[in-house]
């Protein structure tokens, strides 16, 4: 299970691998709500500064017990190019939190260890 601080790691390598300063751009996250049969793609723009607070504000507002929300990429303009931040999409789904808490791991159905967050065998 990913973290907001997850992304904020990979959008920071990714601004490092461009040789951007953070605090110059204006970024845009790019995001998915996928619920049943249906998905719908929806965007915010935000400064550096606010990177945390609006990653918080999607998972927030948009993640319930029928969707999953995925932070599909973070990108910003550098030189009129549009520059893509993250390495990965990052999905969020209450579904995933519940099987971390109760100590299953979402891959392989081993079981984990919720107080470590780390899977083991059985």
């Amino acid at each position: 299970m990913y973290t907001v601080s997850d992304i904020i790691a990979d959008i920071n390598r990714g601004c490092t691998a461009n040789n951007m300063v953070e605090d110059r751009f204006s970024y845009r996250i790019v995001f998915f709500v996928n619920g049943g049969n249906s998905s719908s793609r929806h965007y915010i723009d935000t400064s550096y500064n606010g990177l945390r607070k609006a990653l918080e504000s999607i998972i927030r507002e948009n993640l319930s017990l029928t969707n999953c929300v995925v932070i599909a990429e973070t990108t910003a303009l550098k030189h009129g190019k549009c520059v893509f931040l993250q390495k990965r999409a990052y999905s969020f789904s209450l579904d995933g939190y519940f099987k971390q808490i109760s100590g299953e791991c979402r891959n392989s159905g081993r079981n984990g260890n919720a107080r470590y967050g780390r899977c083991a065998g059985r």
